[in-house]
């Protein structure tokens, strides 16, 4: 008897032991008690460890970490995407055409998962040296006047001028930036730090200098010699991709909102699902857009495919109200096939509208926004008018998670945006 319990005592304690880990680990990743850099590197160890012990970078998509809060594309996207038509499109208005291939192998796709995973682990590391003396700075500040995804592309740009001189990129505090609710008034208010040094207080133009974010365009663009032989389209999404990383609290956030307008514990449980952002009002008034294109159009465009998906779930989201009105009657003549998956956000908000609100009221759009970007980068397929920032955007980082399906827009052309 005695020798049994000898035995089993140091199999209670490894179980023990096992807890206390998980427990620990629980805690740090939903509080963020835990050191930023110390909880990102540990993800980029643990989807290191999954890709060398897999010959298939399919299995590294399978987790979802602290540092993206995103899915990756995983198995059962892909198995998916097998059941769509192959294409290759090219997206135009950057320095060359980019195409992208939908059917091209995981193994030589430009917007594989594993690119993905070594090039967030490139930034990373250029951004958190373990010592930030005798580095080269450039203060990111004076940010763009301007809508959401405009303004958070023309802070891509600056840290894109930063990494082509070889600069780690810091935000200036406070930035004033519109969209910052809190003390620093910076993206660092929504997103994971973009450094953990310290903003310089000393700015000779040499060791340290600025860099607007307001300059519109990157007419330009340089990469850093490590991604030189990336397309612009690649360079560009990493980028946005490196900078939007959810914080904790943003991320609780977002999926609390999930939780209670989706009533799912989790947007996984939703899948396939496609996801469409229908874009008019200040764009159309604008001139920025053509025309405002009625929701059949869209589902013209990718009815089919969705059958062949066997996709009956479909979000939904837009500024303009009637677009819902528009999905219920066309439902209806689909003898209610689909099911309109919505948030309660508030409508017909635009630039100017956001402009007179009080910060605080500003805030809480703000999270509703991240909150139909982290639907929609979850989704399987996606909809919208990429001559729409916003669109663009959710673009963007549904081809960094390795979603490589056609973005469907009735405008018919793929525009990048420099």
């Amino acid at each position: 008897m005695v020798a049994d319990r000898q035995n089993i005592r140091p199999w209670r304690i490894m179980i023990y032991m096992v807890i206390l880990i998980v427990v620990f680990l629980t805690i740090y990743f939903i509080s963020g008690q835990v050191s930023p850099s110390f909880s990102i590197q540990l993800s980029f160890d643990r989807l290191k460890l999954k890709i060398s012990g897999n010959n298939s970078s399919q299995s590294s998509a399978q987790s979802i970490t602290h540092l993206w809060s995103l899915r990756l594309a995983d198995g059962a996207h892909f198995r998916l995407a097998k059941a769509i038509p192959c294409r290759t499109i090219e997206y135009t208005g950057g320095p060359k055409k980019d195409p992208v291939n939908s059917c091209a192998d995981q193994s030589t796709n430009e917007f594989s998962v594993e690119n993905t995973i070594k090039a967030q682990q490139w930034l990373f590391d250029h951004q958190h040296p373990s010592n930030c003396s005798n580095k080269r700075f450039a203060i990111i500040r004076k940010y763009a006047w301007s809508g959401f995804g405009s303004t958070v592309h023309q802070v891509v740009w600056a840290f894109g001028v930063a990494l082509a001189e070889d600069r780690i990129a810091v935000y200036e505090t406070p930035g004033h930036w519109l969209y910052g609710d809190c003390v620093s008034s910076n993206p660092d208010c929504l997103f994971l730090p973009i450094t953990n040094c310290s903003v310089p207080r000393n700015v000779d133009g040499k060791q340290t200098s600025y860099i607007n974010a307001d300059f519109g365009h990157w007419s330009k663009p340089v990469h850093p010699s490590v991604f030189q032989n990336r397309t612009f389209n690649w360079y560009r999404a990493q980028l946005l991709f490196y900078l939007m990383r959810f914080k904790p609290e943003t991320l609780s956030h977002v999926q609390k909102m999930v939780t209670q307008y989706l009533q799912v514990p989790s947007i996984d449980i939703l899948r396939p699902f496609i996801a469409i952002y229908v874009r008019r009002s200040d764009k159309i008034t604008g001139r920025e857009m053509k025309q405002a294109y009625p929701l059949k159009q869209y589902f013209d465009l990718f009815e089919a495919d969705l059958q062949r998906a066997n996709i009956t779930n479909i979000y939904l989201n837009s500024e303009d109200n009637q677009v819902f009105d528009e999905f219920i009657e066309i439902n209806k003549q689909k003898q209610g096939r689909y099911k309109l998956l919505s948030i309660k956000a508030q409508k017909n908000i635009v630039f100017a509208s956001l402009t007179r609100m009080s910060q605080r009221d500003r805030g809480k759009i703000v999270l509703e926004f991240l909150t139909d970007l982290f639907i929609e980068a979850n989704a399987d397929l996606h909809a919208g008018t990429l001559t729409s920032n916003w669109c663009r955007l959710v673009d963007e980082m549904r081809l960094t998670l390795g979603k490589t399906l056609p973005y469907y827009t009735p405008e018919d052309r793929y525009l990048l945006d420099m």
